[in-house]
């Protein structure tokens, strides 16, 4: 399928639109590595809820994770 065949959706970016905003953001990081910016890369642990309720992971609820783990909160 080419786009000739391709509906055009006029609220979404166009390909060229994307690429400039890629590079436009490739370029942002590049500068903030250089001025000794550093990018924190979080990780996929996931939350043992055995020991608490989902309001609690919601709200964040870090030492209630330690204290259900037997951990020091």
């Amino acid at each position: 399928m080419t786009s000739i065949h391709v509906k055009p959706l006029f609220d979404t970016p166009t390909r060229q639109q994307k690429e400039t905003e890629s590079r436009t953001i490739a370029a942002d990081l590049e500068r903030f590595r250089k001025a000794g910016g550093k990018i924190e890369v979080l990780g996929i642990t996931a939350i043992d809820k055995a020991g608490i309720s989902r309001r609690q992971v919601v709200e964040g609820g870090a030492e209630q994770r330690k204290a259900a783990k037997g951990g020091k909160p």
